[in-house]
């Protein structure tokens, strides 16, 4: 049991139970779910003080619809690349916070016969009860950032605290062959008139609670007046895999079953935070996060942000024990999960390591980010994330994007190698304020962990 705060008005105990089987983690889920139910049913009347509030307005309901209709190109379970006609039509409706999104997406081989990229004879998403929920696009209340927020939808590069245990994880590797529906759900003491807690989760599947993940904090010293120290931040977090062995592809081993020759693998640790200094527009944050991993080695990460207006500096010091690896849900778990947590054996040695980055705004124009993680250690590689993106409306016609992650890079030229990465590149142009000509070309990974290209061409209209 760890204590990480005592005194006169908060107390702060958490209990971490480490089961092989996963028992404690199967509970989470339900009182995840009433967390979930029960902030938001109450979410109105704790934000903005309910309709007594002269300030109060009734929400006004919204309505956007987009369609496209293109071609796309993806690689089937016989290693053939297929091209089909895609039309999509996503409607989206809001009302005040809440938001839901539909996608209803037909792609048609030159048959016209509906998409089978397992060669099963049955339509892709279109033949069973969970696929027509998985026509859900999103459904959401607030936005990110907000002290209450929940969504349901596709979680992509999704981070857990400072990303020790959880960084850049998604739930959409092995897309379009599998689909999920994520959870995500923050909520900030702050609303409820208590900023001295909170809490952020995520789940990789509403259908099937496999990957749990959740983070709670408090700000112990609150209270005080005193810069600096009043702001100080502990928290503690736990991730869990309780079906590592799934074969999302199997209908004895897939979604919602979970393989008997699973074990369940869980990742706790303990953070701090601590802003040396915000002041509008600058600010440096420091941090201090320890990991471990069940039956497996534990690590430790110093870390700091600085930020100045459109400039931002990422830098950590890693100092990682036997058996033990930072970032291990990360945006390539879905491919590893199976095999990963046997890998650790392979690390014998004490590894000490870094990681430096920036994130820049351009003029309003583009936004550039890069992150370099090495250690001082001969293996493994670096690891090489970088990305430039286009700003809304920062060219009359044009935007344009492309990402890039590639972990272990052997040398200069690998680099350049998009073999065994995650790769995007999107263009679009505008046609008119309602329909631009979008392309999309990028790397992702089939289940059966294969790396496989993906393109798209499409015209989309929104209004």
């Amino acid at each position: 049991m760890f204590c990480f705060l005592k005194n006169e008005s908060v107390c702060v105990i958490i209990k971490v139970c480490i089961r092989a089987e996963g028992y404690m983690v199967k509970k989470i889920v339900f009182v995840m779910v009433m967390l979930f139910t029960s902030a938001l049913l109450f979410a109105g009347e704790n934000e903005g003080g309910g309709r007594d509030n002269p300030q109060f307005q009734k929400p006004e309901f919204g309505f956007d619809m987009n369609i496209g209709i293109g071609l796309s190109s993806y690689e089937d379970t016989n290693g053939d690349q297929i091209t089909f006609q895609k039309f999509s039509f996503i409607p989206e409706f809001s009302y005040g916070k809440w938001g839901l999104g539909l996608n209803f997406t037909f792609e048609l081989d030159g048959d016209f016969h509906l998409r089978d990229l397992d060669n099963d004879g049955k339509a892709d998403t279109w033949t069973t009860f969970s696929d027509y929920i998985y026509k859900l696009y999103y459904l959401r209340y607030a936005h990110k950032g907000e002290p209450l927020y929940g969504r349901i939808g596709a979680i992509t590069n999704y981070t857990l605290g400072h990303g020790t245990i959880m960084e850049g994880f998604s739930n959409t590797l092995f897309y379009p062959q599998v689909l999920q529906l994520g959870l995500n759900l923050d909520i900030d003491g702050g609303i409820f008139n208590f900023p001295v807690v909170g809490f952020e989760s995520v789940v990789d599947d509403v259908l099937d609670w496999d990957i749990v993940g959740f983070r709670v904090y408090a700000r112990p010293l609150y209270s005080l007046s005193t810069p600096i120290i009043k702001d100080l931040k502990l928290g503690a977090s736990l991730v869990a895999d309780t079906d590592p062995q799934e074969d999302p592809t199997s209908e004895d081993y897939g979604p919602p079953h979970d393989n008997p020759a699973s074990d369940t693998v869980i990742v706790y640790g303990l953070d701090s935070e601590l802003p040396l200094f915000d002041r509008g527009d600058m600010s440096l944050i420091t941090y201090a996060d320890w990991a471990k991993i069940g039956g497996k080695g534990n690590g430790t990460v110093l870390g700091s942000t600085y930020r100045y207006n459109w400039f931002k500096l990422i830098a950590q010091l890693r100092f990682l024990g036997k058996e033990f690896v930072v970032n291990y849900f990360d945006p390539y778990y879905e491919r590893d999960r199976a095999i990963k947590y046997d890998s650790l054996d392979a690390l014998t040695d004490f590894y000490m390591g870094y990681l430096i980055g920036t994130d820049i705004g351009i003029l309003n124009l583009l936004s550039f980010y890069f992150t370099w993680d090495d250690g001082f250690n001969d293996e493994p590689g670096p690891r090489i994330r970088t990305g430039i993106v286009t700003q809304e409306d920062a060219l009359a016609k044009l935007e344009a994007g492309v990402t890039y992650d590639k972990k272990d890079v052997d040398d200069f030229g690998d680099f350049f190698s998009l073999n065994e990465s995650l790769f995007q590149l999107k263009v679009g142009y505008k046609i008119t304020k309602f329909a631009k000509i979008v392309f999309i070309q990028q790397k992702s990974y089939m289940p059966s962990g294969k790396s496989t290209d993906q393109t798209l061409v499409e015209t989309q209209f929104s209004f």
